[in-house]
């Protein structure tokens, strides 16, 4: 057997056994989630009406809708990240409530009490928050709406906000600019190095396009950061294991809409929230009160 003919066998054996491997990385990372401890709203002594609706692509996704305290500033949509559901965010919505805001909050696909057995990172969960802004409109009347997203909710509210000018108002927590960039993070904690993670992340994401039928590589923040005019408050751990500071202030910058970033030197990624849960508070409620509902009251008497 000649040499070329081995090389080529090898080539060949080496390239099934890679995407082999990648393909047993996708098992986990894509697979239906195990739902967190369970909670509701009642727990947290906020009214609440358990709802269902439909993704864009047709599947059907439930969630919680908790009625603003007094009368409605605006809506907010909580977007959760790759919790096991939505029990885990519950918590978050109350200070939102107690402020005036309504909220929906919903689980993604193949999370908590919603169909679907494949998350694919933030690229067909936009038809998700889609289909959540769709469920308000026709059912709520309700066509002008804030986001709040946690890590691939964040993800998914900065790429549905560049696409839907019903997104008015902005704060994503532990937002990311690229999926191969957290994809390598992910890599780099379970031991593989850096330069070896970053080309292996680039595997695992066209296989887990293949699987999911759609180019979960295109699903990057960063590409239509430029088209995002909503008013947009990041809130960053500058100890994020997953996404660097200088990368947030990156994606920040492409934003055509007014940006501030809260960045905390002490915490990781989604900690601002467990460490400072005042201050936190207080700054995405005036968020949505300043860019939300002011604005809100100055369109209606336009």
């Amino acid at each position: 057997m000649s040499l070329i003919l081995v090389l080529l066998w090898l080539g060949a054996a080496l390239t099934l056994a890679l995407l082999a491997l990648a393909f047993a990385a996708t098992v986990p990372l894509m697979r239906r989630r195990d739902p967190d401890p369970p909670d509701c709203p009642a727990n947290h002594d906020m009214p609440a009406e358990a709802v269902q609706f439909l993704s864009r692509d047709g599947l059907q996704l439930g969630g919680w809708w908790i009625p603003a305290a007094g009368t409605p500033r605006g809506t907010v949509i909580l977007c959760p990240g790759q919790n096991g559901s939505l029990d885990k965010d519950i918590p978050q919505a109350v200070p939102l409530q107690r402020a005036g805001f309504n909220v929906l909050l919903f689980d993604f696909r193949a999370h908590g009490c919603s169909e679907g057995e494949l998350v694919t990172l933030g690229a067909l969960e936009q038809a998700d928050l889609f289909g959540a802004l769709d469920y308000l409109a026709t059912e709520r009347g309700i066509g002008q709406v804030g986001v709040l997203g946690f890590s691939m909710g964040a993800g998914v509210a900065l790429l549905v906000a560049a696409q839907d000018p019903r997104i008015r108002a902005l704060v994503v927590d532990g937002a990311f600019p690229r999926l191969r960039g957290i994809l390598t993070g992910y890599l780099r904690l379970r031991g593989i190095p850096g330069p070896l993670a970053g080309g292996f992340a680039r595997v695992v994401l066209w296989v887990a396009g293949l699987r999911a039928g759609y180019s979960i590589a295109r699903a990057n923040p960063l590409d239509l950061a430029g088209r995002i005019t909503a008013p947009t408050l990041f809130i960053h751990g500058e100890r994020d294991p997953f996404v660097r500071t200088d990368e947030v202030r990156a994606l920040a910058d492409r934003l055509s809409g007014l940006v501030e970033l809260w960045s905390l030197p002490e915490c990781g990624h989604r900690q601002a929230w467990p460490t400072h849960p005042d201050e936190y508070a207080r700054r995405v409620v005036e968020w949505f009160a300043r860019y939300l509902a002011d604005g809100e009251t100055q369109r209606s008497a336009r």
